[in-house]
């Protein structure tokens, strides 16, 4: 519950205030990590992770039948799968696309 009333300020404890706010504000712990992907680099993970899964259960098989064509567990290709892991190698979305008899490719391309 928040009092029905404002404490009284003086000025320094206002202005140590603002101060405060201002530190916080600036904090770098705010600032976007380094590293971190843009949303749309994101979110284009996230689909290509998705269309990995899709064609998994098109072709009917299952999370086993496809850890082993890759030499992996089954429970990182869930992982891969539902995005708790989204740092894979591209040796491993190589090898993911192959134990599903397609070819991965990658393009680079300029932002739009």
């Amino acid at each position: 519950m928040r009092p029905a009333t404002r404490p009284e300020r003086t000025a320094e404890q206002r202005a140590e205030e603002l101060a405060i706010r201002q530190r916080h504000a600036a904090s770098p712990v705010r600032a976007r990590p380094a590293g971190t992907l843009k949303r749309k680099s994101f979110v284009a993970l996230v689909a290509s992770l998705a269309q990995f899964k899709s064609e998994r259960e098109k072709q009917g098989l299952t999370l086993d039948e496809v850890a082993t064509r890759m030499g992996i567990d089954a429970p990182a290709l869930s992982r891969l799968e539902t995005g708790k892991t989204l740092n894979p190698t591209i040796a491993t979305l190589v090898k993911w696309a192959e134990a599903l008899g397609r070819e991965l490719h990658l393009e680079l391309s300029t932002p739009s």
